[in-house]
């Protein structure tokens, strides 16, 4: 069933999403178009940032991995949460971790974070993160 609510809001909405799992980025891709939003899907970190400094407003929500690849080495979700939060402050983050902690919550909400979501996730609890995005 579609919850008629979140997709009211999500209907229209260019949301990036940022995973070097390609069966999760499927899976968050179909879940959020299927409620009417327009998704990107990017693998790397700093594809995600190029995306989002050449695509400006044109980004409602961005969900984001909190361990990625960038390049050599590895940067964090931490740095992709902080680094868009710095450019655009209004631009909501969603963060998804398998390792998640009361610490690292703490560190992702500081940096700007909006929700952080701990994998597995379930439909119900990424929608109910969404609509607390765009509140009435």
């Amino acid at each position: 069933m579609i919850n008629q609510i979140t997709m009211n809001k999500l209907y229209d909405k260019a949301v990036l999403l940022i995973d070097d799992d390609a069966a999760m980025l499927r899976a968050l891709d179909k879940v959020l178009t299927e409620e009417g939003a327009k998704v990107t899907s990017v693998e790397w970190a700093y594809d995600a940032l190029e995306a989002v400094t050449a695509r400006k407003n044109h980004i409602d929500l961005v969900i984001t991995d909190l361990r990625m690849p960038f390049m050599k080495g590895v940067l964090t979700g931490m740095t992709v949460v902080h680094t868009i939060h710095e450019i655009f402050p209004g631009l909501p983050v969603i963060v998804l971790t398998a390792f998640g902690s009361p610490e690292v919550k703490a560190e992702c909400l500081r940096r700007g974070a909006v929700a952080v979501l701990e994998k597995p996730l379930d439909t119900a609890q990424l929608l109910a993160a969404v609509e607390s995005v765009w509140p009435d």
